[in-house]
């Protein structure tokens, strides 16, 4: 893996954490944690792309499974899409190779 797409998992994985929480326990919504839940909907392949083409369906999933995931209440569909806006707003689209 090279070094711009482990940079981007883990300002991915900052953001989800800092919107996640609450209802997501804030000692157990680390970086990593957050990029497991997603890769359980969206497969290890997330881009910038792939999170600027996410479907209503996909956020939905995305919400349910951090609740399953973290054995807590899902954390509201405003929250997913705040995650995803400034995970973007940092890589935006076609910002790494595998994206381009």
């Amino acid at each position: 893996m090279n070094q711009a797409k482990i940079d981007f998992e883990q300002a991915m994985g900052e953001a989800f954490s800092d919107y996640v929480s609450p209802p997501v326990p804030f000692d157990d919504a680390s970086p990593h944690e957050c990029c497991e839940v997603l890769w359980q909907i969206l497969g290890n392949g997330i881009t910038p792309t792939t999170l600027s083409l996410l479907s209503d369906r996909q956020l939905d999933e995305i919400c349910v499974e951090f609740g399953e995931y973290f054995e807590c209440e899902p954390p509201e569909l405003i929250k997913i899409k705040a995650a995803v806006e400034a995970t973007l707003s940092r890589w935006p689209p076609g910002t790494l190779e595998e994206d381009a």
